[in-house]
């Protein structure tokens, strides 16, 4: 695989805590920043796909909605039963802070 060296600067708590978190998880910070930052992108373009969707067909319907998870579960795909609420908020709020979004945007 190829890569791409980059040289960027992160606020120093932030870069504290990757640190411990690419320790934790035992992996090279890097490893763990390409990582970080893959979640990032496939959230951000599923987001981009989600209000394509919605632009084109409008909202879905609650049918439509468990009609998708019921395929999902079917694939093998276990939605939320993976970890608790309370994880699931933690790590999403953790990770709206290492991109910068505010209270605001995340609720929005």
């Amino acid at each position: 695989m190829a890569v791409e060296k980059l040289s960027i600067s992160l606020p120093d708590t932030v870069a504290t805590r990757a640190r411990r978190a690419a320790d934790r998880a035992g992996l090279p910070l890097s490893a763990w920043l390409a990582e970080a930052a893959e979640t990032a992108a496939n959230l951000a373009e599923a987001h981009e796909a989600a209000e394509e969707y919605e632009a084109i067909y409008g909202e879905p319907d609650p049918q439509e909605l468990q009609a998708g998870r019921a395929q999902l579960a079917e694939a093998g795909v276990i939605i939320g039963a993976a970890e608790p609420p309370e994880y699931a908020a933690s790590r999403t709020a953790a990770l709206a802070r290492l991109l910068g979004l505010t209270e605001e945007k995340r609720l929005g």
